[in-house]
Parts: C-alpha cells; sequence; structure tokens
C-alpha cells in the first residue's frame, strides 16, 4: 500500500486506476486494503475542487462535461472525471458509455475519466466514488467532476461530496413552480441552461429567466452567496468562461466566509455518519439469525399473531442484545 500510495501521489495513471478499482470491490480482503489506502492519501490532500453535476436524463451532462472539461485543461488545469452509469435492476449491467461520449477529452494526458455503474447505490453515485474522489485529488489533479446518475430529486448524497453543486437543465423545463421545487433544486449551487443554440436559443433563455425569478423567493440569508443561473451551449462551447468565472466566485467567497471549510467538515460528518449505517445494515442482512427471525414474523404477521410494529421491535431487540 505504500508503494501504491507514492505511485499515486506522483501522479502514475495505472496506479490511479488500480487503486480506484480497489475501492470499488466488495472482497472482504480488498475492502480492508482500500481502507488502509484511503487512511494514508488523506493525510496528502491536495488542493482540487469537487464539482458535482446532476439533472434529468438526456440534458446533456456528459456533453457539458466535455465542452467545458475542453475549456478548462486548455488553461493547463488537470481534470479527473467520475460518471456514475446505471445499472439495470434486471441483469445488474451497465453501458458506461460516458468515456466514449467524452472522446475529446479522454485523449488528454491531463484528464483521467472513470465510468463506474451504480449498482442499486441511492442518491446518484456509486460505492468507491467518494474515495475515488480522494485517490484523484492525492494525485494532484486540479477538478475533480462528480456525473450522476441523473435520477432526480433522489441526488442529495452527491451533494454532500462536492464543493460546489451544478444541477443542468434544459430548454423548457424553467417554470417557476420547477425552478422551487424542494428537493435537489434547494442543493444546487449553480443552474447551468443548457443547448442555449439553434431553435432552442430563444427558449433556453426564457428557461433561464424563469429559474432567476424563481430564485428570487428563495428564503436565503442575507450572507448566502446567490444561486447563479448561467446559459450555454455544449455544442457551440458558449457560455462556458461564465461558468469557470461563477465556479471561482463560488470557491473564493465560500473561502473568505469559511463556509468551505465548514462545508467540508459537514461532508466529513455526513460520511462518518453513512458509513456506521451502512456497516449495522451488512452486520444486519448477514446475520442468518436475524434473516431467519424476519421471515418468521413475516408469517406471523400475516396470519394475524403479532402487529407490525411489535415485529418490528422484537427483531431490533433482538439484533441490538437486549434479550
Amino acid at each position: 500500500m505504500t508503494d501504491l500510495k507514492n505511485r499515486i501521489i506522483a501522479g502514475e495513471r495505472a496506479a490511479i486506476a488500480k487503486a480506484i478499482t480497489l475501492v470499488e470491490s466488495s472482497r472482504e480482503e480488498d475492502i480492508d486494503r482500500s481502507h488502509l489506502l484511503i487512511s494514508e492519501l488523506i493525510k496528502s490532500p491536495g488542493h482540487a475542487v469537487r464539482v458535482g453535476f446532476s439533472g434529468p436524463p438526456g440534458v446533456g451532462k456528459s456533453t457539458f462535461i466535455e465542452s467545458f472539461g475542453s475549456f478548462i485543461i486548455k488553461k493547463n488545469f488537470k481534470l479527473g472525471v467520475l460518471a456514475i452509469d446505471p445499472s439495470s435492476n434486471f441483469t445488474g449491467g451497465s453501458i458506461l458509455g460516458d468515456k466514449t461520449r467524452m472522446s475529446e477529452i479522454s485523449k488528454n494526458e491531463n484528464t483521467f475519466i472513470r465510468s463506474t455503474p451504480s449498482r442499486g447505490s441511492l442518491g446518484g453515485i456509486a460505492t468507491g466514488t467518494r474515495e475515488a474522489a480522494i485517490i484523484l485529488d492525492a494525485a494532484g489533479y486540479d477538478y475533480i467532476f462528480i456525473e450522476t446518475v441523473g435520477v432526480g430529486q433522489s441526488e442529495i448524497t452527491a451533494a454532500n461530496l462536492v464543493d460546489i453543486f451544478t444541477l443542468i437543465v434544459g430548454p423548457g423545463s424553467g417554470d417557476e413552480l420547477q425552478g422551487i421545487k424542494k428537493g435537489i433544486t434547494e442543493y444546487a449551487d449553480i443552474f447551468i441552461v443548457n443547448k442555449h443554440d439553434g431553435d432552442l436559443a430563444s427558449q433556453a433563455s426564457r428557461t433561464a429567466s424563469d429559474y432567476k425569478s424563481a430564485i428570487s423567493f428563495y428564503n436565503k440569508d442575507s450572507d448566502d452567496l446567490e444561486t447563479q443561473v448561467v446559459l450555454v451551449s455544449s455544442i457551440e462551447g458558449k457560455g462556458m468562461n461564465e461558468v469557470l468565472n461563477a465556479y471561482n466566485n463560488i470557491i473564493e467567497t465560500n473561502k473568505k466566509t469559511n463556509q468551505f471549510e465548514i462545508r467540508r467538515e459537514q461532508q466529513l460528518a455526513y460520511w462518518l455518519e453513512e458509513e456506521v449505517r451502512n456497516k449495522i445494515l451488512l452486520e444486519l442482512s448477514n446475520e442468518k439469525g436475524i434473516n431467519s427471525l424476519i421471515k418468521s414474523e413475516i408469517q406471523r404477521i400475516i396470519s394475524g399473531d403479532t402487529g407490525f410494529y411489535t415485529a418490528s421491535k422484537g427483531i431490533i431487540e433482538q439484533f441490538l442484545g437486549k434479550k
């Protein structure tokens, strides 16, 4: 692990790929090794800005990341992209086509693109995404883009992983009710209205105006940074400088007001809680006696011999060793 850690810090691509494969593995020995590796890499943090991208399927997330990624690479920044693909509930398979869709930037030596199947993970990300971001940060990347599955309102988990959470929307999605919808929109630091080109240009402009109007209704403290709305065309490369300026403004402002560090601390707390919950759930699912008890209690509920909440209470008490 020491050798692998040093190779990662040196920016060796093969070592980065090997480490990400390790943190994505579900094998017990790999999990133990990955924990040792991440514990060491956390001690050698880089300077990366983590940016999350969400939005409905078909809105052009991958196309925007390709266009914006090309823009920042030309400014000599190193870019890491973690793209999460949805997995089939029936076969468990994923297409993993993001690297193909981002064909231009994937050829650049200053980029590292990794597509990962969600494998049923909720929140828009996959198992190992947080650890993969730590690996890329330690490897010296300037920006780490995390493209979520794109399932909508449930992707708040991804918002607890990044410094800037970006919501990409398309023309025609910007009525005021959509803009102020509770959930994922409240987590967005910036709205990007894509496809501001051709026949959709005027509609995209109206969508941006609708979102700006909707944002004005948010009840924010006077010290909060106003959520920005930026019009872009991924195909024509329009608006990329405005997006970069907006990102820089968000980071600079949050660092001045200490919100950047507070946000990172809150993320650490969130992920520690998630780790504890996941370990408890894993222990519960692996406990054969509890699994047998659940099956028997289901039959007792169906037959009317016990109530739902009585059964659940009894199962929890047995698992916690109170009986």
